[in-house]
C-alpha cells in the first residue's frame, strides 16, 4: 500500500471520525445525479476546433452562424456545409488511503486489501472478537476502477446565402448543430454516510462516549445524450468593415441517466474520550437503481459584431441570460435481502419499485467573448479568444420546491488560442489550445469554489479542390484533479479523443 498524501495529513488523519457534523447526510464524491453534464458547451466549426476552438473573429464559413453571426459577411458565396465526429472516452479513478492513527486496518480494508492477511486468532486459537479482530470485505469490488467508451455523431448542418437589399450587404444561415455534449460518467468504490475523511465542517467529537454508524456503498452515475439546436440568424454590413449579426437557436435534447448504488457494509464506530478507539462492519445485501431520461428544451440568442482590416479583426459576441428546462423521469428499483439467509441469489428476490419524475430549470447569466485575429502575412493567422461565461451564477429551480440554487463555482474565463498556415490555395494547416474549465471544483481542494480545469490541443487541415472544402480536425482533451480528504486522495482522470470532418460545397 503506497500513499501520496502530505505527511501532517497523517497527524490529522485520527480526527477524520471525530471531524463530522451531525448535519452531514450525503458524501460529497458521491453527489446524486441532477445538471452534471450541461455546463459542456460545443463549438460547432471543425476549422475552429482545429484552431484551438477560437471562432469569434476568425471563423469565415458558414458554421460562424453558430459562433458569432456576424462573420458571416465574410462568405463569399452561398454555402452548405455538414460535419460530424468519433469521440473516445476513457475515465479511471486511483485512491490512495492513509492509515488512521487509533485504526491503522480501515485504511487496509478500504483499498481491498484485507483479503490477503491471514485472520488473527488469540493465543488459544479462538478468532477474535466482532470488534477486536481484522475486518475484510464481503465482495470483490477493489477502490480503483476505469472505463472507456465510444460514439459518433453529426455535429452540425447549415447553409448561409448572401443578399443584397438595398445599400447593405446581408448573409441569411439557417443549421442545426450539437450544443451541448451530456457525456457524463463518475464512479466512487469507497462511498460513505456520512463520510470519514470529510474536512469540512471539522471539529471535535461533542461526546466522550458515542457510537457512529457508517454506510459503507458502491456509487455510479452516468448520462449519455446531447443537446441540439436549430439556429436561424442573419448579418447585416452596416459600415465599411463593421458587420453586426444576430441569431437565435431553438434547444432540445435528451439523455439516458443511470444511477446505481450497491450496499458494501454497515460500519459502527464506538468514541470514547472524543475518539474513535473500535470498529466493526457488519453485511448488508441491498442495492438501488434509478434509471430513466432527461429532456431539455430553451432558447439561446447571441448578437455579434465584427470589425474586419485587411490584417487584423476584432469580434465580439453578447448571450443573453437564458433559461433550460429539464423534465426527467425515472424507475427506482430497490432489492433488499439482508435478512435473507447466505448464500442468495439476488434475482430471486422480490423487487419495490416505483416511478418519479420532476422539472428543473437551470437558468444561465449572461455570456461574452471576445476574439482577435492577426495576420502578419498572407500564409499566417493568428487567433485569440476570451470568453466569460460565468457558471458560478448560474440558478437551479426545482419546480416540485420552488427553491433555487447555485450548484456551479466556475467564474473564470477560457482562453483558446490558434494559428493557421495556408501552405497553398488548396491546403491548410491548423492548430490550437485552448483551456476545459469545469464547473465543479475538487473536494477539499485547498482553495475554496476553484473549479478544476483540464486542456485540449488540437490539430487539423483544410483542403479546397473546386468548390469543394473538406476540413479535418482532432482534438485530444486531458482533465486530471484530485478529491483530498483527511483519510485518503481520490486521483481522477478523464482522457478524450476527437475526429471531426467537415464538407462543405460552395455555390
Amino acid at each position: 500500500m503506497t500513499t501520496r498524501l502530505p505527511k501532517n495529513m497523517i497527524v490529522m488523519v485520527s480526527a477524520g471520525v471525530l471531524g463530522i457534523a451531525s448535519s452531514l447526510v450525503a458524501q460529497p464524491a458521491a453527489g446524486p445525479l441532477t445538471i452534471q453534464g450541461l455546463d459542456q458547451f460545443t463549438i460547432a466549426g471543425v476549422r475552429s476546433r482545429a484552431m484551438g476552438g477560437t471562432n469569434i473573429a476568425v471563423c469565415n464559413d458558414a458554421s460562424s452562424l453558430f459562433s458569432n453571426p456576424a462573420a458571416l459577411s465574410l462568405l463569399p458565396s452561398a454555402e452548405i456545409r455538414a460535419s460530424g465526429f468519433f469521440q473516445s472516452s476513457s475515465r479511471e479513478q486511483t485512491q490512495q488511503w492513509v492509515p488512521l492513527k487509533n485504526l491503522p486496518d480501515i485504511s487496509v480494508l478500504f483499498e481491498g486489501l484485507s483479503g490477503t492477511i491471514k485472520t488473527p486468532v488469540d493465543i488459544t486459537g479462538t478468532p477474535l472478537s466482532a470488534w477486536s479482530t481484522l475486518h475484510k470485505q464481503y465482495d470483490a469490488i477493489g477502490p480503483n476502477w476505469n472505463t472507456s467508451s465510444s460514439a459518433t455523431q453529426p455535429l452540425s448542418l447549415v447553409g448561409a446565402l448572401p443578399l443584397k437589399l438595398a445599400d447593405f450587404d446581408i448573409v441569411a444561415g439557417v443549421g442545426i448543430s450539437q450544443v451541448i455534449n451530456l457525456d457524463h460518467y463518475f464512479k466512487n468504490n469507497n462511498a460513505m454516510t456520512p463520510y470519514l475523511g470529510n474536512e469540512r465542517p471539522y471539529g471535535q467529537w461533542s461526546k466522550p462516549l458515542d457510537t457512529l454508524h457508517v454506510k459503507w456503498y458502491q456509487y455510479l452515475r452516468s448520462r449519455d445524450g446531447s443537446v441540439y439546436g436549430v439556429t436561424p440568424g442573419i448579418s447585416v454590413n452596416v459600415l465599411p468593415g463593421l458587420t453586426v449579426g444576430g441569431s437565435a437557436t431553438l434547444l432540445s435534447g435528451t439523455s439516458d441517466d443511470l444511477e446505481q448504488r450497491v450496499e458494501r457494509g454497515n460500519l459502527t464506530f464506538a468514541i470514547n474520550q472524543g475518539e474513535a478507539k473500535d470498529y466493526m462492519v457488519d453485511t448488508v445485501y441491498y442495492y438501488q437503481t434509478k434509471k430513466g431520461t432527461s429532456t431539455l428544451t430553451g432558447t439561446t440568442f447571441t448578437i455579434g459584431l465584427l470589425f474586419q482590416q485587411p490584417r487584423y479583426s476584432v469580434g465580439l459576441t453578447v448571450k443573453p441570460p437564458m433559461t433550460l428546462s429539464r423534465s426527467w423521469d425515472r424507475d427506482v428499483t430497490n432489492i433488499d435481502t439482508t435478512r435473507k439467509p447466505i448464500p442468495v441469489r439476488i434475482d430471486d428476490q422480490p423487487r419495490r419499485s416505483f416511478h418519479e419524475s420532476g422539472k428543473d430549470d437551470l437558468k444561465f447569466p449572461l455570456a461574452y467573448s471576445i476574439g482577435i485575429m492577426l495576420k502578419p502575412t498572407d500564409k499566417w493567422t493568428v487567433a485569440f479568444d476570451y470568453e466569460v461565461r460565468n457558471l458560478a451564477e448560474a440558478e437551479v429551480t426545482a419546480q416540485s420546491v420552488s427553491t433555487s440554487t447555485r450548484p456551479w463555482v466556475n467564474n473564470k474565463a477560457a482562453m483558446r488560442f490558434g494559428a493557421e498556415y495556408r501552405v497553398s490555395d488548396m491546403l491548410a494547416l491548423r492548430s490550437g489550445y485552448r483551456e476545459d474549465i469545469q464547473a465543479f471544483s475538487p473536494d477539499g481542494s485547498s482553495i475554496v469554489d476553484n473549479p478544476a480545469s483540464g486542456d485540449i490541443y488540437s490539430f487539423g487541415a483544410g483542403f479546397k479542390v473546386g468548390f469543394i472544402l473538406i476540413d479535418f480536425a482532432y482534438e485530444y482533451s486531458i482533465l486530471k484533479y484530485q478529491d483530498i480528504y483527511q483519510s485518503n486522495a481520490n486521483y481522477n482522470t478523464r482522457q478524450q479523443h476527437q475526429v471531426m470532418l467537415e464538407c462543405a460545397y460552395r455555390f
